[in-house]
């Protein structure tokens, strides 16, 4: 039993210089992930910004901003002269019971699932109600209208020369390089922390047969001490029979 426990010990030192090494490998993979991350940060900056440079964003941006300002003046009094009206002030009102009713539904324990995905439903549509009508009258302002479609293929300007700064970004040589640097050290990362993690399960596992192994010796012992006890107690009870006799 005692050389069982030898054996046990010996091995879980062992495991324990696995798992210091596995540590280092693990703590270098990492390193390495990390310096892989930070070069390919750098490099998309770079890129990004000699793509940037020549794509004309920043004037498709400047025009977008002035669309936004053109439209938000075109649109200023068609929206407050809306909001004088009756129908407005009644659709606003229903906008502020709808988005109460939602809190309310939302918190309700009661309702079945789908009668509470139909209420949510209505008070969501209600909800829109001062949006609907300020959409109806913008487009039935032309001067609001003709602002919001000059403001529509700015964005769309802008979005497209973002879209192509993206592409080219993505089909750079060295972009792809560095990506592919990074994906690699990544994995090492996740291949030397699996390692790691099954050098402590198996740590936990001989730590256990370790336990055991050092429980059968004292069960051993304690064996061993009440067979002797025994024979003591019967050569003594012999000896004084044959002292009587």
């Amino acid at each position: 039993e005692k050389k069982d426990v030898k054996q046990a010990q010996d091995k879980l030192k062992d495991d324990q210089k696995d798992l210091q090494h596995a540590q280092k490998v693990l703590a270098d993979a990492e390193g390495k992930e990390k310096a892989a991350r930070q070069k390919l940060d750098e490099v998309r900056k770079r890129i990004e910004a000699k793509h940037e440079k020549t794509s004309g964003i920043e004037k498709a941006l400047a025009d977008q901003d002035a669309a936004k300002k053109a439209y938000d003046e075109a649109a200023a009094p068609v929206l407050k002269a809306l909001k004088a009206k009756p129908e407005y002030q009644a659709a606003a009102k229903k906008v502020a019971e709808a988005e109460a009713r939602l809190k309310t539904l939302r918190a309700d324990e009661g309702l079945s699932a789908d009668a509470k995905r139909k209420e949510i439903a209505q008070a969501s549509k209600d909800k829109m109600a001062t949006g609907d009508l300020e959409l109806t009258a913008l487009e039935a302002d032309s001067s609001a209208k003709s602002a919001r479609e000059k403001l529509a293929d700015a964005q769309d300007r802008v979005n497209q020369i973002r879209a192509k700064t993206r592409n080219l970004i993505d089909a750079d040589s060295e972009i792809k390089s560095s990506l592919q640097a990074m994906r690699t050290a990544a994995e090492a990362s996740e291949v030397a922390g699996q390692k790691m993690q099954r050098i402590r399960d198996k740590i936990a596992a001989d730590s256990a047969k370790l336990g055991r192994e050092i429980q059968q010796v004292k069960q051993a012992e304690a064996a061993d001490k009440a067979n002797d006890a025994q024979d003591k107690a019967n050569k003594s009870k012999k000896k004084n029979n044959k002292d009587k006799k």
